[in-house]
């Protein structure tokens, strides 16, 4: 498991012992990320709400984004996120929160962060918290205008087209594994000024 692009590309990571946690694939990792590699560019925060190890929000600051919140309820996903994000010296631009997705929204609302792109990949038989997720990002409307939600599931696993303020625009196949790209967008009159 290596950050495939930007300034710390070819870094290996640290990598989980035992089966609780299922890292997205370095091919996979790669793909994402040339897919959007244009609203990285222009990115300031990154959303992991499901961190694992930690390598999808230090893959997003390799290639340039200036903050990256990753969020886990497992502590030993906690403490491997810790030890990867301070192997590539990250620990000033990545902000760890332990716990579930939702209450790590909460905290972004509450400390008026926005986000601009957002990653989801939770363990497979979640299959409704990333619905559940994009509307509670809808409804607190912690994204910038033109955001990207991503998120990683089962190839046979049919994400719907509309969620809250995100429409799909985009969807990958690589293997057994499906991502799904979502832009947001609001009505005018639903956006904050």
């Amino acid at each position: 498991m290596r950050i495939t692009g930007g300034e710390r590309r070819g870094m290996k990571l640290i990598e989980p012992k035992g089966q609780d946690v299922r890292p997205t694939t370095d091919k996979v990792k790669a793909a994402i990320f040339n897919a959007i590699q244009w609203d990285v560019r222009d990115a300031a925060v990154f959303v992991d709400c499901f961190g694992g190890t930690g390598a999808m929000a230090l893959e997003a600051l390799s290639r340039g984004v200036k903050r990256a919140w990753i969020f886990d309820s497992a502590r030993t996903s906690i403490q491997l996120i810790r030890k990867n994000v301070a192997k590539a010296h990250y620990t000033d631009r990545a902000h760890i929160v332990e716990g579930p997705a939702d209450r790590g929204l909460d905290r972004l609302a509450a400390a008026g962060v926005r986000a601009d792109l957002v990653f989801m990949d939770p363990p497979y038989r979640m299959t409704e918290a990333p619905v559940e997720l994009a509307h509670q990002i809808s409804d607190k409307k912690i994204m910038n205008s033109g955001g990207i939600l991503m998120i990683e599931h089962e190839k046979s696993v049919i994400m719907p087209l509309t969620m809250g303020y995100f429409t799909q625009i985009k969807h990958k196949t690589y293997g057994i594994t499906a991502v799904d790209f979502y832009r947001w967008t609001p009505s005018e009159n639903e956006k904050e000024v």
